[in-house]
Formats: structure tokens, sequence, C-alpha cells
């Protein structure tokens, strides 16, 4: 009876992730029911004909000469259509960046380029981190170097069309940030760019994010997690949130149905990369996994958390 228990207890908790709950919904056009993700155990499952970063694909892979390609191409192994995505320089502003300091600390965030091998816990690491002050709305978010990327170490609060607090209660907002559908976080209108329409954006999007920064591409998600020592330990690495740390939010999601769901237990996190005219990619974190699932994709009209970054494309 015990063995029975605990089966079930752990199957239970493989069942809940970002991608959408498998059920019934009048709304909710029938056209790509088969994107739908019913949780980490589909998600792990699709892997072996999605675009993985296993051993025998290495992540390394996708931030090599294979960026002057088209972000869309990333889709290929699913079939879907590609988007002609070519990369441009960064303009803007940057912003108001204050407080920039060099600090020891102590994290798992391996510094070798061996992947999926967590590093010792006595590795060392000079963390740069400071603040910046969004100009829109005079709110100040920590920031962090990670390898050669300046990433949010919070979640974005920048409120929008289509974009939403948890549970729509500010508390929410001000704990995890916004949850965003896709067109609002790469700052397009559901007409451009939102369920069924393909919008074959240019590279780097600003989006929701403050003017000098941008949301981030699959390829800055892959070098953040290679940063982080692989996919397998990136979802530990990245829960780090002492000084230097990305400090990952679990702010849950909007789900296809409109509910708010899995507060406190996932966290998933848009990329500006299109899948097709009705998915588009993001970062899958559970609370009790180590492992990251990325890529992943998802329905334009789900509500995740945005994470801007900075720097060299």
């Amino acid at each position: 009876m015990k063995r029975l228990f605990y089966f079930a207890l752990v199957s239970t908790l493989i069942l809940v992730a970002c991608g959408d709950d498998e059920s019934s919904n009048p709304f909710v056009p029938s056209e790509d029911s088969s994107s739908s993700f019913a949780g980490i155990s589909s998600s792990l499952s699709s892997s072996a004909t999605f675009v993985t970063l296993s051993s025998s694909t290495p992540i390394e892979d996708l931030s090599s000469s294979s960026r002057k390609d088209s972000v869309g191409s990333l889709s290929s192994a699913k079939g879907k259509s590609s988007s002609s995505v070519v990369e441009s320089s960064s303009n803007g502003d940057s912003g108001s960046m204050t407080g920039m300091t060099s600090s020891s600390y102590v994290n798992s965030i391996s510094s070798s380029s061996v992947q999926n091998e967590k590093s010792s816990s006595s590795e060392k690491n000079d963390a740069v981190t400071g603040t910046m002050t969004d100009e829109r709305d005079g709110q100040t978010y920590k920031i962090v170097k990670i390898g050669h990327l300046w990433w949010f170490a919070q979640n974005l609060n920048y409120e929008t069309v289509d974009s939403h607090c948890y549970n729509d209660s500010a508390e929410y907002c001000a704990k995890y940030g916004r949850l965003y559908k896709w067109a609002a976080a790469v700052g397009k209108s559901e007409d451009e760019c939102g369920y069924r329409h393909e919008c074959n954006l240019t590279l780097p999007v600003q989006g929701a994010c403050p003017p000098g920064w941008r949301v981030p591409s699959n390829y800055d998600w892959n070098d953040l997690i290679v940063a982080a020592g692989g996919d397998e330990i990136a979802g530990e690495v990245l829960r780090e949130s002492k000084e230097g740390g990305f400090a990952l939010l679990y702010a849950g999601r909007i789900n296809f149905a409109g509910e708010f769901v899995q507060e406190g237990r996932s966290a998933c996190i848009w990329t500006s990369s299109e899948t097709d005219e009705y998915d588009a990619y993001y970062a899958d974190f559970y609370y009790s996994y180590s492992k990251v699932i990325f890529p992943n994709d998802a329905e334009k009209y789900d509500g995740y958390s945005v994470r801007c970054v900075k720097g060299e494309l």
C-alpha cells in the first residue's frame, strides 16, 4: 500500500507544469490542441522529437554561428513553420543603471565548460550586481551580470494591455511581477502577433522591456543556461536569490481558460522567439526540479512572466 501511495504522489507532481491543462474548453480553438502541454511529463516525453538539450545535442549548438539563421528554424523538429528572424543591433537608451558592485559569493554556477554536472558548493564566483530604474513608470529592478549578459533579477512589472497580476491582485504584482500574453510581452497587439498571427519579429525585441533592454530570445536563454552549468541543473542554480543570483520567482501562470494557476510552484518565462502563428517559446521551471525544460512552447494566449536582458546578442 505504501508503494502505491508513493507512486500516486510522484505521478501527481509530474503532471503539473507550465503547459496548459488537458481539459476541454469551448472558447479555445481546437486546431492546435495537439500543441498543448499537459505538464512536465509530456514536455519530457516530447523532447525526443523537439529541440532537446541533451548530451547528444550540446546546448552550445544554439549559441554559435547558427545565430545567423532564423529563430523559427528551431521549431523544424516539430514540423512548425519557421520565422524569418534577422539579428540587428540594439538601439535606445539603456535606462538608469546604478549601484554596480562586485562581490564574492558562494553558489553552484559552474565556471567550467562541462555541462550537466553540478559544481562544488565551495566554488566562488564574482558577481556584478546593481539596479536599474525604468524611466517609464519609476520602478527599480535588481539586475545581475551572468556570463556576458545583464539580466533582471526580478520579473518585469510594467503594465501593458493583456498583462495581469496573479489573481488580479496588486500584491502579487509586487511580489512576482506581471503575467503577459506573448504579443503583449513582445510589444505587439493581438491582431499583429497574437494567437493565429505569425509576426516574424526581428531581433532584438524590446517588447515590454525598458529602452535599451530586450525580451530574451532563445539564444539569450541558451547562454544563461550554459552559464548556469547546463539544463540538468539550471533550475536549481537559477533559484539562487542571494546577491548575484538570478532569483527565480514561481509566479504561476494564466492558462488557456483564463484561470490563475500554480502560484508558488512554476516559473514560466517567455522568450521573444516565435514557433508559429499559434505558439511561442518559453523557459519552463518547476520548484521541485533541478532541470529546466527549454525550449518549450505554449499557446500565445497563455499568461507568462517576462525577464529582461541586455548585452551582446
